[in-house]
């Protein structure tokens, strides 16, 4: 049986209201699977890569249940290699800052896992932390442009300046480090030049994105896949709280269930045909109407919300997945 590493954030700033980490422990645990955990800010990125992954902070979850005050029980910390597991699930959260890709870039130079290589002999990571650090959860989309929203990468003021003003109706702007949306912000084309240069300056100085604003966000939500592994583990509508356009659960939205349509699921297919041979197994798709506006990868939630609109314990796919890839054991895709 394999035993699993999930690197993350402290215990004590899990979430148990929305954290996908905590149902996926419980199920490893509800199946007497071994499972580690290492704290990532209690580990010290500046030294060599070889000695980072060699001496590994960790404890063993002995349980875990988001019911309980204290949802996590650890047993005792002990030193462990990254190469002693089978299975390395990343749960970091952004933004991704400095400190997170020094992280990421460690496990990135364990190589491949057979399932990428077929002559790869490292452990499964969920996910490639060469191809997170390679990627922007709020640019991915742009590679599907037959699906996507169109979206400009601004890298300066002046390239944020150009497409807003480009804009035919109103822009959204995304700083490309944040999620949840933390720093979104809606402008005019004609929107005053100083109004831009002061978010670019306290908001964005490492790069945003413009799309054009899309109307369905306040009708029919942000409509988040899940997908693993090319199967679709659920699907949820997150409804913005009334005066909002922001559609993040941690702004205050509210979810209801929703049939993917077939647009959708055209989208779906190509992303995960493409993405999950690199590595990207774990993806959180999310739609405004029939386009895809982002795909999530660094540490997609909403398996919870998934669970409560559909009636179901998603987790319990995810893990099916994870163990088919771990080992290898064919399944036909199922993102139809």
């Amino acid at each position: 049986m394999a035993k699993y590493l999930i690197t993350a954030d402290p215990v004590a700033s899990f979430q148990p209201r929305f954290d996908t980490t905590l149902r996926l422990m419980a199920e490893l645990r509800a199946r007497a699977i071994e499972v580690d955990y290492c704290d990532l800010l209690a580990h010290d990125p500046d030294q060599a890569s070889a000695n980072y992954l060699a001496d590994l902070p960790v404890r063993p979850v002995l349980s875990a249940d988001p019911a309980r005050v204290d949802p996590v029980e650890l047993g005792p910390p002990r030193r462990a290699d990254a190469r002693d597991y089978a299975v390395l699930v990343h749960r970091k959260d952004p933004p991704v800052d400095a400190l997170y890709r020094a992280h990421a870039a460690h496990f990135a130079t364990l190589p491949p896992h057979a399932s990428i290589d077929r002559h790869g002999a490292g452990p499964l990571q969920i996910n490639a932390p060469d191809e997170v650090l390679r990627n922007s959860e709020h640019l991915l989309a742009a590679q599907f442009p037959d699906f996507a929203v169109p979206t400009v990468h601004c890298h300066d003021l002046p390239e944020l300046l150009a497409a807003v003003r480009a804009q035919p109706h109103e822009a959204v702007v995304k700083p490309l480090a944040e999620c949840s949306g933390r720093g979104i912000a809606f402008f005019l084309p004609d929107a005053p030049a100083p109004a831009l240069a002061a978010y670019w300056a306290a908001l964005a100085p490492g790069g945003a994105v413009v799309q054009p604003y899309q109307p369905a966000i306040t009708t029919r939500g942000d409509l988040r896949i899940l997908v693993m592994n090319r199967r679709i583990l659920g699907s949820v509508a997150r409804i913005p709280r009334p005066g909002s356009r922001l559609a993040n659960l941690h702004q205050g939205a509210s979810v209801r269930a929703f049939d993917p349509t077939p647009p959708q699921l055209a989208a779906v297919a190509a992303v995960a045909d493409t993405l999950t041979p690199r590595g990207l197994y774990l993806l959180g798709l999310d739609f405004i109407g029939d386009l895809l506006s982002e795909i999530n990868f660094t540490s997609p939630s909403a398996l919870v919300q998934i669970n409560e609109v559909m009636q179901r314990r998603a987790e319990q796919d995810l893990v099916d997945e994870i163990e088919r890839l771990a080992d290898l054991r064919p399944r036909c895709p199922d993102v139809a």
